[in-house]
């Protein structure tokens, strides 16, 4: 299990690092909705929103994210 966490987290952590170099110049609230949506498409091998929502697994309802 603790191999399969590191992996998971090592992903993200590349995943975060591409979404930080393409958002450079973006504000701090257009980075976080690119990296929140860079992640959840690959998360989930989806573009549905509510598939992405899923994967980020915010407190907030679907239908306040969506």
């Amino acid at each position: 299990m603790l191999n399969s966490t590191t992996k998971t987290y090592t992903l993200k952590r590349e995943i975060l690092s591409f979404s930080n170099k393409i958002s450079r110049k973006l504000s701090k609230p257009d980075k976080k909705f690119t990296a929140d949506m860079t992640y959840g498409m690959l998360a989930s091998g989806s573009c549905l929103l509510t598939d992405i929502v899923d994967q980020l697994h915010e407190d907030s309802k679907k239908v306040n994210s969506v």
